[in-house]
């Protein structure tokens, strides 16, 4: 049984990553997918607490944002009171037949428990000319070195369970009628952080992401016990220990 990530817990805590890493490769996909039309029928779906359609809100655009968490779609309306907000899950899209000029997602397809069916939801609801956008990790292709998965190695496992392969989405929209299918890496984080220092800034509470989120007591707890270990081995060498970041996100695109 695969785990699920409680969003009405952490919701809090969510919007940390959007503070300390620059999506700036992100920004530039999502941009360039919805287009120059200010008047496209846009749908996040997965909006979490609204950073996406904040975004797009600063570049003209008036997207609809649609999550299952109560939780984290109250922390967005706290954003703002004029976006348009759904609480509905991704199997179930609740919009007519041909509705949506573009339809994305960010970061949240891997907790949608029926993938294929989103994926046939989303091409029901997208006109002629529609597109779709997922963007996430693609743990499979073991090239993501995270401090996640070195001090809590159950989180590798469990994101290959979670995750499709970039391949598997591609080939999954082809089923389902979409054309012109293509993977591209839209964005690549660097990033070294010393590990006191993501102490003090929240970043290994288990709220941080959905990684830790999913991971029992005892396995967090263990991880949190190498991590310190690792943390007062280097103090004893008068070092620093730095959590390294090296992820790649990617984006499968389809159109109708």
């Amino acid at each position: 049984m695969p785990r699920v990530t409680d969003y009405d817990a952490i919701s809090f805590q969510y919007d940390c990553r959007y503070r300390v890493r620059d999506f700036r490769g992100i920004e530039q996909a999502l941009l360039q997918f919805v287009g120059p039309a200010d008047s496209a029928k846009l749908l996040e779906v997965g909006c979490g607490t609204g950073h996406w359609l904040g975004f797009l809100a600063t570049c003209g655009r008036s997207p609809i944002g649609m999550d299952s968490s109560k939780q984290m779609l109250l922390r967005a309306r706290e954003v703002s009171s004029e976006w348009t907000l759904l609480q509905a899950r991704a199997e179930v899209l609740p919009f007519p037949n041909s509705y949506f000029d573009r339809v994305f997602c960010i970061n949240s397809c891997h907790h949608f428990t029926n993938k294929p069916t989103f994926l046939s939801e989303a091409r029901r609801i997208l006109q002629p000319s529609g597109g779709l956008m997922v963007i996430g990790l693609n743990p499979h292709q073991g090239q993501d070195k995270w401090w996640v998965y070195d001090y809590f190695p159950e989180t590798v496992r469990l994101d290959k369970e979670r995750y499709q392969s970039t391949a598997e989405i591609q080939a999954a929209m082809e089923q389902f009628g979409f054309i012109r299918c293509e993977v591209r890496e839209v964005q690549h984080i660097r990033a070294m952080m010393p590990a006191r220092r993501a102490v003090q800034q929240g970043f290994l509470e288990r709220g941080y992401t959905s990684q830790l989120a999913i991971l029992s007591k005892q396995e967090y707890e263990a991880g949190m016990g190498r991590l310190n270990k690792a943390t007062e081995d280097a103090a004893a060498l008068g070092e620093d220990l730095l959590l390294t970041t090296d992820l790649r996100f990617f984006g499968v695109f389809g159109w109708i």
